[in-house]
């Protein structure tokens, strides 16, 4: 695993999802090595690494926010837009701590997704703004021989299960995002059934989407997969997404099919992000 040390030149950038207001990455990179991540078309890889082999770690970002956050209208902070804010090196690094207390300090309503319990570890913190913070668990898959394929180093999906009912449990405002979803994968009614089931039993929203076709993440899929057999919409998606809507308002589970075409949108932070680069 590569881990660099770099100066960011900006903490916050604009959001290219319509329900928040900025997005903020304490990292680059990501070790989790999901290889339908769109993230992968969004970052400038160092020379000779592979998507799940590096993580730029952007140290001087807690002070950078700080500092830019002064001159900011107050609006909603998607923490982990092109990154997991939770992935290992967040146990060494603070980072995504650091940010948040910030972020909440200063009245910046905050959502977080990630796919790590780690994010337990600042459970204090949420606690205390629990009418500021939200987290969402990405959950693609609650079979564990499945999500090995596309998720290969992530925590399992039991362990975030358990990270999000204990949230949960604790009061915060919870949500699952399934997806994405991906044609004869992940897209079975007794799948969905089992996530829907984890929203109805923690009180969280779902929010749903679709594979998105990018070049790199096509290609690691294709290596996945042995060939892409994935439609960018259609009547087969039509009809899983009709039956999600429908199967989550009979359970009580409030539902949104997230972000649409927004994601191809959002800008991408790489390296060009940090001085000297």
């Amino acid at each position: 695993m590569m881990v660099i040390e770099a100066e960011a030149r900006r903490a916050l950038s604009r959001s290219g999802m319509p329900e928040n207001d900025y997005a903020l990455n304490p990292y680059l990179g990501c070790q989790h090595a999901c290889a339908y991540c769109y993230a992968m078309d969004m970052t400038r890889f160092p020379d000779g690494a592979a998507w799940g082999d590096f993580v730029i770690v952007r140290k001087n970002i807690v002070s950078l926010l700080e500092a830019e956050i002064k001159g900011k209208r107050r609006g909603i902070v998607a923490l982990g837009t092109i990154t997991d804010p939770y992935q290992a090196v967040e146990a060494k690094f603070r980072l995504s701590r650091g940010c948040e207390e910030v972020l909440l300090r200063n009245g910046f309503y905050t959502t977080i997704q990630t796919k790590s319990p780690l994010v337990l570890r600042d459970l204090d913190l949420l606690k205390a703004h629990r009418d500021m913070v939200d987290v969402g668990l990405t959950i693609t898959t609650l079979d564990m021989e499945a999500a090995l394929r596309v998720e290969r180093k992530t925590p399992s999906p039991e362990a975030r299960a358990r990270a999000l009912r204990e949230l949960a449990r604790n009061g915060i405002r919870t949500w699952i995002f399934y997806g994405p979803i991906i044609r004869g994968y992940n897209d079975s009614r007794e799948e969905a059934e089992r996530i829907i089931g984890l929203a109805a039993e923690t009180n969280s929203e779902i929010f749903f989407d679709r594979y998105n076709r990018h070049r790199l993440s096509d290609m690691e899929m294709s290596r996945v997969f042995g060939g892409l057999s994935v439609e960018p919409g259609g009547k087969w998606y039509s009809e899983i997404s009709s039956w999600i809507v429908e199967r989550c308002r009979r359970e009580g589970v409030r539902v949104r099919v997230q972000w649409k075409e927004s994601r191809h949108t959002l800008r991408s932070t790489s390296l060009d992000d940090f001085s000297g680069q």
